[in-house]
């Protein structure tokens, strides 16, 4: 057997996996008189739980008999924390043995060997899984780089060498590997992207009772019936999306924007009487809620700080251009409908418009973005001085899908940025 480097330190802490009947005792007593301490789970069912305790540095599976291999590997396969493994098995099948290298197994021996030997089974299964594990790294750092560029390359138009170079420059500033900034460049951009499609929620909720209003009005309605529908496949497309997407804990603030959804989807149907346009923007409310709690518990679990509010910000924008023109259509299609909703929804705009005028996050390319939304928004607002009553409320619902064109794209450029990215 080949010896590896002297400077490899032998297994001090052993966990044995046997049949109750073995007499493992007998082993642990020569093995502590050389340094090593042995702990073995009283059953099965707790295996788990002995090799999550303190410093264990090797696992010896040890089966006398040709029945206890399958059981033993059975157990091996529920464990999740990985250690070097040493089997002692004296009637394993091939099959057996490839099963046991499947789930990690260094080193197989037929019979027991004398303590000292054992030690340095162990210490050489240790080498080996250190080999192994120095290599899953490598090919893991590989994976996220190889990835990260392709993120790059789509969103900043460079090639792959400038897309390397990108992220190495990255790695030298943060003093981190490459492999790391990959990974957290393509988890960054995963966040950015569920940010988005959280604010796209937000948005389509007030965008599918604009338009079933628009068509209770008469106001285009074939391309009003068409643009719904678009955004309804819109709505499905980006709640699959973003069950891919979002973390263990964010998954049930999704599921309950889920049912809210369900409720909506099916009020879309037929013809829109005023019952059922109160009812649909109630639940469309109910949907914008949700989805703005969710949008803000991503942007809050992430590390790029300022840039990935600016994402949210920017989707928050969508929204409230459609807010508007659903507002101002039901005030003339619902009595009792609150005027007021109009102005407070023209100052919430302008408000967001300017944070994003001000805020660091620009370059040329977000310079003309924000130029054309600027001046569609101020389109918009002459259109509403200009004209009253319900022929306002259809150019401001021909506007707001203007102004949203503009505001999509904005979103991708924030959500795409370098800053956002590299954080």
């Amino acid at each position: 057997m080949n010896t590896p480097p002297d400077t490899a330190d032998p297994a001090t802490h052993l966990l044995l996996l046997c049949p109750p009947e073995a007499g493992w005792q007998a082993l642990a007593t020569p093995l502590a008189a050389l340094g090593c301490t042995v702990s073995a789970p009283l059953q099965r069912n707790n295996l788990v739980h002995r090799a999550l305790e303190p410093s264990p540095q090797a696992l010896l599976l040890w089966a006398p008999e040709a029945a206890a291999v399958e059981p033993l590997l059975d157990d091996l396969a529920h464990l999740k924390s990985p250690l070097p493994i040493v089997c002692v098995a004296a009637s394993a099948s091939p099959a057996q043995r490839r099963r046991g290298l499947s789930l990690g197994v260094q080193v197989w021996l037929e019979q027991m060997p004398t303590p000292a030997e054992l030690l340095l089974q162990l210490r050489w299964a240790g080498w080996q899984w250190q080999k192994q594990a120095a290599l899953q790294t490598q090919l893991d750092e590989r994976k996220w780089t190889d990835r990260a560029k392709g993120l790059l390359m789509a969103a900043q138009a460079l090639d792959e060498a400038g897309a390397y170079q990108l992220l190495r420059a990255a790695a030298m500033q943060t003093h981190l590997r490459l492999g790391e900034v990959a990974r957290s460049l393509v988890e960054a951009a995963q966040q950015a992207e569920a940010l988005n499609l959280a604010g796209q929620q937000r948005m389509l909720s007030q965008r599918l009772v604009k338009l079933l209003a628009q068509r209770a009005a008469g106001i285009e309605v074939r391309r009003a019936k068409v643009l719904q529908d678009e955004s309804r496949d819109r709505v499905d497309a980006n709640l699959a999306r973003l069950r891919q997407l979002v973390t263990a804990e964010q998954q049930a603030p999704l599921a309950a924007l889920d049912a809210v959804w369900l409720l909506l989807r099916g009020l879309l149907v037929g013809k829109a009487d005023a019952g059922v346009l109160q009812r649909a923007d109630a639940a469309a409310e109910a949907l914008l809620q949700l989805s703005e709690e969710l949008a803000a518990t991503i942007e809050n679990s992430g590390g790029a700080g300022k840039p990935l509010r600016l994402v949210n910000l920017c989707g928050r924008q969508r929204m409230l251009s459609q807010r508007l023109a659903k507002d101002a259509l039901l005030a003339d299609l619902l009595a009792g409908r609150e005027p007021a909703l109009i102005a407070a929804g023209l100052d919430q705009f302008e408000s967001g418009l300017k944070e994003l005028e001000a805020a660091p996050l620009t370059n040329a390319e977000i310079q003309l973005s924000l130029a054309a939304v600027r001046e569609e928004w101020r389109r918009l607002l002459r259109s509403l001085r200009d004209v009253q009553g319900p022929e306002a409320a259809a150019g401001l619902a021909r506007s707001s899908e203007l102004l949203l064109t503009h505001l999509d794209g904005l979103t991708g450029q924030y959500q795409q940025s370098l800053q956002v990215l590299l954080g």
